[in-house]
This record gives structure tokens, sequence and C-alpha cells, in this order.
């Protein structure tokens, strides 16, 4: 199968690249011009200029999106990037794919779509997200539905991905934090919020499987193990040998849990790495971490 895959210098995309093409899959990567891949064949296109056909390959069996903006946590000075990124990259992609008769098309969302986190984290859910981040991952959603009239069309909402090699996200802030003995705030049932930590090469596998299957729509994608913050601290600090410090702070703890049942039916929840395996190898595969 050939595979053009956005996004491919990130940290999903990253680890997915070179395991498409272990499995036999022929690779062409979307970057921007001034990144460096080490994988597939390259295309240079930043997301944000039109789509010059004569680049793209004439003849793509599937397309994964994975590209995102980089731009994020300051709002709404980072608004105009996370728009021409997250929502106008997609559609110039959506279109060029079904002018291009692709046949299959996986969009990257983001469980940040059900923020503020109050109803049941479901498939079907009523979204209205409060960041601008998961507005324009659910934008980005809306308007590639119709477009499941051309190809089909997956859209996996990614939870808590982590590994070797990430950084500044909640797993790598709370290894930084116990590493370098400084609180980690917990809220005032000494837990913090519950999530579900998903080990990247499990979610490169989810993928995978998605672009193998037959089905199609919306799915949550996460570990079924679900931990407190203080729980994942205490296995950092065990781990790493570190008796961790907490802070408690106002606030009610959320629940970002997403309800996995779609999941289950299309990939066996048992293969997801736990947790503490997952982190040892976060803490000691990874070349750039100083522990």
């Amino acid at each position: 199968m050939l595979i053009l895959l956005t996004g491919c210098t990130g940290f999903v995309g990253s680890a997915l690249g070179p395991r498409l093409i272990a499995a036999g899959h022929e690779l062409v990567c979307v970057c921007r011009p001034d990144t460096l891949v080490k994988f597939g064949e390259r295309i240079d296109w930043d997301g944000t200029s039109p789509i010059q056909p004569e680049k793209f390959p004439k003849t793509v069996n599937a397309v994964i999106h994975l590209a995102q903006s980089r731009s994020y946590r300051q709002f709404p000075a980072d608004a105009r990037e996370m728009f021409a990124v997250n929502v106008a990259m997609t559609m110039s992609l959506l279109q060029w794919a079904a002018q291009s008769q692709v046949q299959r098309f996986c969009l990257i969302s983001s469980g940040a779509v059900y923020e503020p986190f109050a109803l049941p984290l479901r498939e079907d859910a009523p979204l209205a997200p409060a960041g601008f981040l998961g507005a324009t991952k659910l934008a980005a959603e809306i308007i590639a539905t119709p477009f499941s009239a051309c190809f089909a069309m997956n859209t996996l909402r990614l939870f808590f991905p982590y590994g070797p090699g990430q950084r500044h996200r909640l797993i790598p802030e709370l290894i930084r934090r116990v590493s370098n003995c400084e609180a980690v705030e917990v809220t005032d049932n000494g837990e913090g919020i519950r999530l579900t930590p998903t080990f990247i090469g499990d979610i490169v596998e989810v993928i995978i499987a998605m672009l193998a299957s037959t089905r199609v729509g919306t799915t949550n994608v996460g570990s079924p193990e679900v931990l407190s913050v203080r729980q994942i601290a205490l296995e950092v600090g065990r781990q790493l040998g570190i008796e961790p410090k907490f802070k408690t702070v106002d606030g009610s703890p959320a629940d970002i849990v997403p309800s996995l049942d779609r999941l289950s039916g299309r990939f066996e929840l048992n293969r997801f790495t736990r947790f503490e395996d997952g982190l040892r190898r976060t803490l000691f595969d990874d070349p750039g971490r100083t522990i």
C-alpha cells in the first residue's frame, strides 16, 4: 500500500513511519521545509499554502493525517496558526485526496474535543470544546465527515500518548518534577485528575489496525488502564528510587477517561502495554533523557 503521511517528524509520526515501512508499505512523507525526516520519500509542504498536485504522487492508497500545529499553548496568540494547520490544512488534504481517488483516509484527532470533560467521553456525545485546540480538532472532524462519501474515513481521538523521546507533555513533565524533587500538584482529594496514559507503540499498532480494517467511523484510542496523577508520580518515583513530593491545590479533579467500547470491537484491549512497563521503556530506552 502506498501511504501519504503528514506529521511524520512529530512524536507519533516518527514512531509510526518506520513501523509502516517495516510492515511492507511504501511511504511518502509530507514535511515542513525546515524539518528532517529519516524514512520514506519526502514532499515539502507547510500545510498553509495551496497543494501543488504535481509534487504529490498520482496514485495513493491511503492518507494518515497526523500533522497539527506546534503552537497551541497561548490563546489567542496561537489561534491563527492552529486554525491554519489543524483546520485549513485538513481541508486542503481532504479535497486533494478526494480528487486523487484515495481509498482510505485516517484523521488523527484528540481527546481535547471532549473538553471540559463533563459528560461521558463517548464518540456519540454532543461536543462543544471549551478550548481552542479542541475546537480546531472538532472542526477538522466535522469538515471531514462529508468526505466519507469519497473514501473510507476513520477518525481516531488519541488520549495521552507517551513514550521515549516525548517532551513537554504531561508524562514527561511528571517525570521531570519527580526527578528534580519538585512538588507534583494534586487536587483536594490527593489524587489529581484520572487519565489513561497510552504507550506510543500501542498508538501505532491501533493506527495500523484501523488502516487495515473494513470498519469506519470515529474511535477513542486510549489504554484501558486508568491512573491518577498521584499514582503516575508514585510509579515514576518507584522506578527512579525517588520519593515524590506532592502539593495540594484547589480544584475538583477531572476524569479524562474515554469510553473504549467501540475500540474494543476493533482492537484487543489486552494488547495494550501496562503503564509500569511503558514507563520503564520511557525512562531507560530514551538516549536523549538524562535521569
